[in-house]
């Protein structure tokens, strides 16, 4: 029987994939305690959007350190390309769900900054990637 350790376990030939595996599970999990939070304390609207970048930034950080942990080489590469795919999965996501993105500078800038955030990731990530 396969397990959930075990699948993640034979994720990690595909660093960006499983990068892209923890960007996603974290940002749900983050969403849902932002959700919980939401429903027992009042939050405005700027601190709803406020929580919602540093989710995505916090997501695509620790994805793109656990990217480059797995590949152990080319942390900019890896942390820029898992930042890049997350920022595209939530683009298409945001236009299929609420047509939220618009093809304008800031749209754009949001995406470049998840592949920035994501190099940066992969590089701190490739740094403290120990031994095998």
């Amino acid at each position: 029987m396969n397990t959930v350790g075990g699948s993640m376990r034979s994720l990690r030939r595909f660093p960006v994939l499983y990068g892209l595996g923890w960007a996603l599970f974290v940002a749900a999990v983050a969403t849902l305690f932002v959700s919980v939070a939401a429903h027992f304390i009042t939050l405005g609207d700027h601190q709803l959007v406020v929580a919602a970048y540093a989710i995505h930034c916090a997501a695509v950080l620790i994805g793109a350190l656990a990217a480059s942990r797995a590949a152990r080489e080319r942390g900019w590469y890896y942390g820029g390309l898992t930042g890049l795919i997350y920022a595209v999965i939530m683009v298409c996501l945001g236009l299929v769900i609420d047509n939220t993105f618009s093809l304008d500078a800031a749209g754009l800038f949001r995406v470049l900054l998840m592949a920035v955030i994501g190099a940066f990731g992969g590089i701190v990530g490739v740094g403290t990637a120990g031994e095998r």
